[in-house]
């Protein structure tokens, strides 16, 4: 039996909703990343892992910079030092933009680090490791010119083109399949979106054209494992073989609030694999939603409503359907220090939604711009008149919560 850990999109870089930590230098929302990394590899040890396989997106884009790419590079030291093998599959995160440029996580194969596989092309990987050898069919985020070449797609529509790549992908998938030595556990990775697989946040992060794969191609009778990345919502889609999205280690959004977060570990048997998810403690999105429309003390409405929660170094977002003149009873300041008493960790973002008579796409505007016009309302009105989908809406607007506070902040120390 081979011991595998099964982890995707780590997402290192990821820095919404959170400050520089005084004592480290760092991002909180970094250390968020970190953490449940290092949760992952310390079960790893604690399993006696022989190989950690990362199927794609290591870091949030594809030009990390030097201290995300440090802090990644210690934690693949401490599993290589206990000699267990790691395997990364490239992501659409992870790969240049442009041919034949060197993708964020090529220096490992530029220094030849020993116990590590980078594969970024489509290819079969036979591994030795300390539990005996373990064969790897890896099939990374797909680019046209990855398959393709420019002469091939002078002249094709988009169309053609996809259904050609979809095409050489099954061919290579079957044929490679069919050549695996039935004596040895073989295992299946691939970086993108299988048809039947419930997506979530990463459609609005995704860099690249998502091509949706035919779950039939990945079924095949000598694989006893499929480990797939680039959904962030864990998953499993078929058990002969196990196809499972280990999902992200980390929320990203309060899209994911009510996700669970963690790995896969995989007991690799020939024909009779065994896999369980084990949960990371990814940090609590929390959504208070209220309406005190019809409340005589809306103050006191909105306090009992976050009594309600355990807020403990949580990111919490408050929604609040008022009255104009209720939301002068609702001061920003004083609703964050309830918050801050709770001990939310960040508040992502207090939003009044109030009741007016006056209809029309900008109703909403010129009422504003006669009470004084907040840039980030201003923001929220403009995203809404030109229908702006609800969750990218509110990733734009955390980007702008985040700004805004890191304005305030330079503003106070100068």
């Amino acid at each position: 039996m081979i011991k595998m850990l099964h982890l995707a999109d780590l997402h290192i870089g990821v820095e919404n909703y959170g400050r520089i930590d005084a004592a480290t230098g760092l991002h909180t929302r970094l250390i968020d990343y970190l953490d449940r990394l290092d949760e992952a590899i310390v079960l790893a040890s604690d399993e006696c892992v022989d190989i950690v396989l990362i199927a794609g997106d290591i870091y949030k884009n594809r030009s990390p910079n030097p201290t995300h790419q440090r802090e990644f590079a210690r934690r693949i030291r401490r599993l290589t030092n206990e000699g267990t093998k790691v395997f990364i599959l490239t992501g659409n995160h992870d790969i240049s933009a442009a041919a034949g440029r060197a993708h964020s996580i090529e220096i490992f194969n530029a220094l030849a680090v020993d116990g590590v596989i980078i594969a970024d092309r489509t290819g079969l990987h036979v591994i030795e490791t300390r539990s005996g050898p373990v064969q790897i069919i890896a099939v990374p985020w797909v680019t046209h010119h990855s398959l393709m070449t420019r002469e091939e797609l002078r002249m094709a529509s988009f169309g053609e083109i996809e259904a050609e790549i979809r095409r050489r992908l099954d061919n290579f998938i079957t044929t490679t399949a069919a050549k695996l030595d039935p004596a040895i556990p073989a295992v299946l990775t691939c970086h993108g979106t299988v048809e039947g697989a419930t997506v979530g946040i990463e459609r609005n992060i995704t860099l690249g054209q998502d091509m949706v794969l035919a779950r039939s191609s990945l079924m095949q009778p000598n694989i006893d494992y499929v480990a797939l990345g680039h959904i962030h919502r864990h998953q499993a889609l078929g058990e002969h073989p196990p196809l499972v999205y280990a999902g992200s280690i980390e929320r990203i959004d309060f899209g994911e609030r009510d996700e669970d977060k963690g790995c896969v570990l995989v007991e690799l048997v020939r024909g009779a694999t065994r896999w369980q998810f084990h949960k990371l403690a990814a940090r609590p999105f929390i959504s208070i939603e209220i309406n005190v429309r019809r409340s005589s003390d809306p103050a006191a409405r909105l306090s009992a409503a976050i009594k309600r929660y355990d807020l403990s170094n949580a990111i919490v977002r408050v929604e609040i359907k008022a009255t104009r003149d209720q939301q002068a009873m609702l001061p920003e300041d004083a609703v964050r220090q309830q918050l801050n008493a709770a001990h939310a960790f960040f508040i992502g973002g207090i939003t009044f939604d109030i009741e007016r008579t006056t209809r029309g796409r900008f109703a909403a505007a010129e009422s504003d711009l006669m009470d004084g016009l907040t840039p980030r309302r201003a923001l929220e009105i403009y995203l809404q008149s030109k229908q702006i989908d609800p969750d990218r809406m509110r990733i734009l607007l955390s980007a702008a919560d985040e700004l805004i506070a890191e304005e305030q902040h330079g503003a106070k120390d100068a």
